[in-house]
């Protein structure tokens, strides 16, 4: 079951604030004398704290007299559940005792001065919501009260057609109300943005008290701006595996369309018998993947192996547009030869990543090149130049006087087409593609479609920790390269992106992301769990056993200092021209070692090269014994053998 909050409920006040406790199998017979004794506590502060001054003056109190009052409820003659118990505090001195879990919710209200629900989940039917009510709500006479008809458009906690509780937070209805024998319960805990910080302690002892004296298992939730639901109790299997698809899903994702859309689009998909359709659109300029490329593609790949089917559409069309994202000036459109050259050669690539056998492949020319004038127009009338100009690039350029073509404005509506053609599902990207990906939603809309998701991806740092890894930087980790050089440059990466590695590089699970997270806040060395990193990063590229390979060479080399055995072997011929030092440089350069002679003999004069463990810095002075063996190192991590003959 979900607990969800209608859009303008939630936006009460400075935003609601809702924290969420559910506890299964409560025992809610025996008395909890030790509950009572801190609901007795509280009430002796509270009726001293409003001796001398009025309950709707309070701090807190105002806080949700305010935000009854933006939607049509008088909290004087309606006020909030905290509320109504401070007045009886205040006038009584004293407040009862109720059964052991409502004592449990009074305690902590009055503790913490704010209002504390309690809904029986084995009563409800279905979801329990907080939003207005409707006319179905209205004519089910049992959420009538005598004297006081229920309206519609009055604010409630309901499930179902069942009010639970009227006029938001302010009485609670017999169908909401739990006894003796309710074991499975949810805790709403009201309260706002302004207030987080007060509503996350109370759900904190709630938690901890449900747990030690209710013998309950328990969890918690928060509903506010960026999420307005909360799923509670226990899950059937199909409900678990759409959990899981949105937990994969969403790993690493730096902004997405919201996590209901998410979970009624698996829902109606897994309804249909049908695989969802991912979209990925491709700029044919055919870069050599890094593992900063594959960001995107692994991302696809994990969609894949939960069943669903790539769809990579190569711009053409587009591509002979050029897009203008980020660009000062209009880009240089490419030919048709450039682009199906780069798009063959990208594509040899990306399928060392995702399934080729689920993936479908499109030039989208295959539609765009059939559309007629009219259709172009048609197109081109679904999208304003005030929402074009809403493009900081296009924004930049025209208030700046540069030059804007109105082909440009085409590459958006071009690439948003492609969504209607292919009826996407989900559309893939980095956070640079938010605008051109968004308004594939809105075309697909004006196109009759249901429109579809997006996951927005963030750009990865390089090994150096500061820079968006690039090649030009030589900051990059290269998906062809050596495995033990791929494992060598992921250990390179700063401690702090280890986890937002794991995240956009690897495909392991969220749950056991989190819990490397955990070992490194708890203190394990962050070297272990880069180790791990390296070895995933490694497999995933070049298989296991050279992982493997890759980790030993490393620990070999960087951790007992080791000279690997395969190493390349330079070599050397006494009595031979030029002397043998020269020898040494010109090997180093043939072989690709080094650039240039003046580069090799750097590294000796700076004090970077030892053969045999001891520091050279003059290579004229070398002299070489046959019956012996040299290991030469150079810098860091490059190691030779010199054979002498």
């Amino acid at each position: 079951m979900f607990f969800r909050v209608e859009k303008r409920i939630l936006e009460l006040g400075k935003g609601l604030y809702i924290g969420v406790v559910t506890a299964m199998g409560v025992d809610n017979v025996s008395r909890k004398e030790a509950i009572a004794d801190k609901l007795r506590e509280e009430v002796k502060r509270a009726a001293a704290d409003f001796a001398e001054k009025p309950v709707k003056e309070d701090e807190n109190i105002l806080l949700y007299r305010g935000a009854m009052k933006e939607i049509g409820i008088n909290p004087s003659k309606y006020p909030c559940s905290i509320e109504a118990i401070l007045n009886r505090v205040s006038k009584k001195g004293e407040f009862p005792e109720m059964s052991p879990v409502v004592t449990l919710g009074n305690y902590i209200s009055l503790k913490y001065r704010v209002p504390v629900g309690v809904h029986d989940m084995d009563t409800m039917q279905g979801d329990l919501w907080l939003r207005f009510t409707t006319e179905d709500d209205c004519r089910n006479e049992e959420n009538h009260m005598d004297g006081d008809a229920l309206k519609v458009g009055e604010p409630v906690y309901v499930s179902g057609n069942s009010i639970r509780t009227r006029r938001w937070i302010w009485r609670q209805m017999p169908a909401g109300r739990v006894t003796e024998n309710s074991r499975n319960l949810v805790f709403p805990v009201d309260g706002f943005e302004t207030n987080k910080d007060v509503v996350d302690a109370a759900c904190e002892e709630l938690a901890s008290l449900l747990k030690e004296s209710f013998s309950a298992q328990v969890e918690t939730g928060v509903i506010g701006k960026d999420c307005g639901e909360v799923r509670f109790g226990p899950m059937t299997e199909e409900e678990k595996d759409i959990e899981n698809q949105i937990a994969v899903i969403l790993k690493g994702v730096a902004q997405s369309t919201s996590v209901p859309e998410i979970r009624e689009k698996l829902m109606e998909a897994k309804r249909e018998g049908r695989p969802l359709r991912v979209k990925l659109g491709l700029d044919p300029s055919a870069p050599d993947i890094h593992i900063g490329h594959s960001v995107v593609l692994r991302k696809i790949r994990q969609l894949q192996d939960l069943g669903h089917i790539a769809v990579i559409i190569i711009g053409d069309y587009t591509g002979m547009i050029g897009d203008p994202t980020g660009k000062s000036k209009t880009r240089k459109q490419l030919s048709r030869e450039d682009v199906e050259r780069n798009a063959n050669t990208y594509m040899k690539q990306i399928f060392k990543i995702i399934d080729k056998d689920r993936t479908e492949v499109y030039y989208n020319s295959e539609w765009l090149s059939k559309m007629t004038f009219g259709d172009v127009i048609e197109l081109a009338a679904k999208c304003t130049v005030a929402r074009m100009l809403e493009r900081d690039d296009f924004n930049n350029r025209y208030t700046n006087h540069l030059p804007l073509s109105v082909h440009e404005f085409f590459y958006p509506l071009m690439q948003a087409y492609d969504s209607v053609a292919i009826k996407a599902d989900i559309e893939l990207g980095g956070t640079d593609q938010t605008f051109n990906i968004l308004m594939g939603r809105n075309i697909q809309r004006d196109y009759g479609q249901a429109p579809q998701l997006t996951l927005f991806m963030p750009l990865l740092e390089g090994i150096d920790g500061v820079e968006k890894m690039s090649k030009s930087l030589g900051n990059y980790v290269g998906i062809s390269e050596p495995p033990a050089v791929i494992f060598e440059k992921v250990m390179k990466i700063p401690d702090s992106l280890i986890i937002k590695y794991y995240n956009l590089c690897t495909d392991v699970h969220p749950n056991e992301v989190a819990r490397l997270s955990k070992l490194l806040e708890d203190g394990t060395n962050p070297r272990d769990v880069k180790m791990m990193l390296a070895h995933e990063i490694t497999e995933l590229y070049a298989g296991k056993e050279a992982a493997d390979q890759a980790e030993e060479h490393f620990k070999m080399v960087y951790q007992q200092k080791q000279i690997p055995d395969d190493v390349p072997i330079l070599q050397v011929n006494l009595g031979a021209e030029p002397v043998q030092g020269e020898q040494l440089l010109n090997e180093l350069v043939e072989g690709g070692y080094f650039k240039s002679k003046s580069e090799a003999r750097r590294v000796f004069v700076q004090g970077g090269a030892q053969i045999n463990g001891e520091k050279v810095t003059d290579v004229k002075t070398l002299a070489f014994d046959p019956s012996k063996e040299y290991a030469l190192k150079m810098g860091k991590n490059k190691f030779f053998r010199i054979q002498v003959r």
